[in-house]
C-alpha cells in the first residue's frame, strides 16, 4: 500500500489512483446520446464546422474577453470552448483520519504478533480507506460531467443551453440558442380539466411531419410530464384499466399508466410511445458534497416534449484543458472519464485538488427536431 500523501505527489502514481478509482465514480448519461469528438481548435470555429452555424453566447471564456458575435463567417466568431470545474481544499482532518487508516492497516500487517495474518480484516480495511478516498474524488470528478449532462439533457429538451455560475457548476455564465422549433399548446398540462396531451402529442407529431417534413420515431419526456398527462381528466375519459389481483379483475377509469398511454399511442394514433428520460441533475454543496447536494432538478426539463428521429442527439466536442497544454510544475495531473483534468496542489502544508474540462455538446439533430411546449401558450407556434 502506497500511503496517499505519496500518491499526490507522484503523478504517475496519481494517475494510477485515479484510475483505480475510476470505475467506482459515478458515470455521466449524457455519452449515451452524445458522440466524443476531440478537436484541438479551441475556439468557436470548430463549433461551427460541426453543427454549420455559430451559436449565439452571452460570454464565453473569461480569458478571450470577446463574445460571440451572430455570423457565419469564420474570420468573425472568436472566443473559447468553456470550461467546467471545481477547486476543494483537502482539509488537515481529512489527512489526518486517512493517515490513520494507513497506519492501522500498515501496523496490522507487520505487527500480528506472531500469528497469522487475517487478510480478510486487511480487505476490510483496505476497502474503507478506497472509500474515504472515492468519497473526496468522485465529486470533484463528477462536476464537470454533471455539467455536460445538465447540458446535453438541456438541449435535448429544449433547445437551449445555458449556465449559470452561481451554481457551483462553471467558472463562467454563458447561453446558446440552437433555434430548434418549437410548438406550443392550447391548455397547459398542469390544467387537469382541460388539457388534452394525448390529442396534442398526436397533431404535434403530424405537424412536425407537414411543417419540417421529419418522421420522428421517438417522443422524449421527463416523469413530471407523464405524471401531468395521467392526471388529465381527458386521459382519464379515453383510458380504461384493468388491474389483475389474484384472480379477480378490477375495471378502473381513473388509474392509467404510461403503458396504458403508450398502447394507445401506438395503436390508436398510430405515433411513437413516450420515452421517459428520467435523469436527475445533483448540485453539490458549497463545501463540494454530493451526497446533500443544494439542488436536484429532472435534468430533461419540465413543460417540455422532444420529438427526434433516433436518441443519437450530435457530438460532444472536447479540447484539451488549458493544463494540459501549459503544465505547471506545482500540480500534479490525471485524467478521468471524458477526459476531465484532475490535479494536485500542495503548497504551504495545505493541499487542494481541482478538475477542468474543455467541451459542450453539440446538438447536430437540431434541424432534424422539434419540441412541444407544455406549460405554456405563447413560446414557439401555436399547435391548432
Amino acid at each position: 500500500m502506497i500511503p496517499f500523501i505519496d500518491l499526490v505527489t507522484d503523478s504517475g502514481k496519481f494517475q494510477a489512483m485515479i484510475t483505480m478509482l475510476e470505475p467506482l465514480m459515478t458515470q455521466p448519461q449524457y455519452s449515451k446520446y452524445f458522440t466524443p469528438r476531440f478537436n484541438e481548435t479551441k475556439d468557436w470555429k470548430g463549433i461551427e464546422k460541426a453543427i454549420g452555424r455559430v451559436p449565439m453566447a452571452s460570454l464565453v471564456d473569461r480569458h478571450s474577453g470577446k463574445p460571440i458575435i451572430n455570423t457565419s463567417k469564420p474570420a468573425f466568431t472568436y472566443g473559447q470552448l468553456p470550461h467546467f470545474g471545481n477547486i476543494f481544499p483537502m482539509t488537515s482532518d481529512e489527512l489526518v483520519e486517512l493517515q490513520k487508516l494507513e497506519d492501522y492497516i500498515s501496523n496490522y500487517v507487520t505487527n500480528s504478533n506472531g500469528g497469522a495474518i487475517n487478510q480478510t480484516v486487511i480487505d476490510q480495511l483496505t476497502d474503507q480507506r478506497t472509500q474515504m478516498l472515492r468519497k473526496k474524488f468522485d465529486p470533484i470528478a463528477r462536476m464537470p460531467l454533471t455539467t455536460m449532462d445538465k447540458l446535453a439533457f438541456e438541449e435535448w429538451s429544449n433547445g437551449t443551453a445555458t449556465i449559470d455560475k452561481t451554481k457551483n457548476l462553471s467558472q463562467i455564465p454563458f447561453a446558446i440558442d440552437f433555434q430548434v422549433k418549437k410548438y406550443h399548446v392550447p391548455y397547459v398540462w398542469s390544467d387537469e380539466t382541460n388539457a388534452t396531451a394525448l390529442k396534442d402529442l398526436s397533431t404535434f407529431v403530424y405537424r412536425v411531419w407537414k411543417d419540417l417534413h421529419i418522421r420522428i420515431d421517438t417522443l422524449a419526456i421527463n416523469p413530471d410530464e407523464v405524471r401531468k398527462i395521467l392526471a388529465q381528466s381527458s386521459t382519464q375519459n379515453a383510458l380504461t384499466t384493468y388491474i389483475t389481483t389474484g384472480n379477480k379483475k378490477i375495471k378502473s377509469s381513473d388509474a392509467p399508466s404510461i403503458d396504458d398511454i403508450n398502447i394507445k399511442l401506438e395503436g390508436q394514433y398510430k405515433i411513437p410511445a413516450l420515452t421517459e428520460i428520467d435523469a436527475v441533475i445533483d448540485i453539490a454543496s458549497a463545501n463540494g458534497d454530493i451526497d446533500t447536494p443544494m439542488e436536484s432538478d429532472n435534468a430533461f426539463l419540465d413543460g417540455r416534449v422532444a420529438a427526434t428521429i433516433g436518441t443519437n442527439l450530435g457530438d460532444y466536442m472536447y479540447t484539451l484543458s488549458p493544463e494540459q497544454r501549459l503544465p505547471d510544475s506545482d500540480y500534479n495531473y490525471a485524467t478521468s472519464a471524458g477526459n476531465v483534468l484532475l490535479s494536485v496542489l500542495s503548497k504551504k502544508g495545505e493541499l487542494s485538488i481541482e478538475s477542468d474540462l474543455s467541451g459542450l455538446p453539440m446538438l447536430t439533430c437540431r434541424k432534424s427536431m422539434a419540441i412541444l411546449v407544455t406549460d405554456d401558450t405563447s413560446t414557439g407556434t401555436a399547435l391548432y
